[in-house]
């Protein structure tokens, strides 16, 4: 009996091009980064850019962006949900679980 290929190869093809048409190429979404799409996140504010916030997550310094039209004070810390990797930072969202957009603590 012939022996079967293993299977191996073709799933890291597959994330190779996923990554490279612009996807995460991670199985579980999150790019690598250690985080789940949604998962609250506790964030503090570094300095506004064009559409949002340059932050920093507080789980190991990682750079982030969270994209509002909200007026943040620099070094406020916030909740927001984790997104994906994009650019090499995390991009978040306004967490939609809370009493109000942009709960500070």
């Amino acid at each position: 009996m012939p022996r079967r290929r293993p299977q191996k190869a073709r799933i890291i093809e597959y994330k190779q091009l996923k990554t490279a048409a612009g996807g995460s190429g991670a199985a579980s979404g999150g790019g690598g980064s250690g985080f789940r799409p949604g998962e609250n996140l506790v964030c503090r504010t570094k300095n506004a850019e064009p559409g949002g916030y340059a932050v920093s997550i507080k789980n190991g310094d990682l750079p982030g962006f969270l994209p509002t039209q909200a007026m943040l004070r620099p070094g406020a810390e916030l909740v927001a949900q984790y997104v994906c990797m994009h650019n090499n930072r995390i991009l978040l969202t306004v967490g939609l679980t809370g009493t109000t957009p942009l709960q500070s603590i």
